[in-house]
């Protein structure tokens, strides 16, 4: 009897693991949802690289993210301020190709979300 309910309960437990993963999965369905998805690919991209940075590159471009954040979540996010903030960024990561792409990303989709 225990044998059977531990195979029930181990797939669940698989089934629920499955439910969540594709849920996280899904495409961004608003504009907004799609900033937040480039935002976040960029942030890991850039956590993945942060060991091959130097120290004071990599707190300045973790302080340009933050900064990016804190304006995508404001009341009314600024347009030209996100743009500076992002040309900043665009700046400090432009020897990495991958983390270059990213930041365009991330400009696309608040080009596209903000006008």
């Amino acid at each position: 009897m225990a044998k059977g309910k531990f195979e029930l309960v181990f797939m669940a437990g698989g089934l629920l693991l499955d439910v969540v993963a594709n849920r996280l999965r899904r495409a961004p369905a608003t504009p907004r949802e799609a900033v937040g998805a480039a935002m976040h690919a960029l942030t890991y991209a850039f956590e993945q690289k942060r060991d091959e940075l130097a120290e004071a590159d990599a707190g300045a471009i973790d302080a340009q993210l933050t900064a990016i954040r804190e304006e995508l979540c404001a009341d009314s996010p600024h347009r030209l301020l996100l743009s500076a903030y992002l040309d900043e960024l665009a700046e400090r990561v432009k020897s990495d190709d991958e983390l270059t792409a990213d930041v365009e990303r991330v400009r696309e989709k608040v080009a596209s979300w903000l006008g």
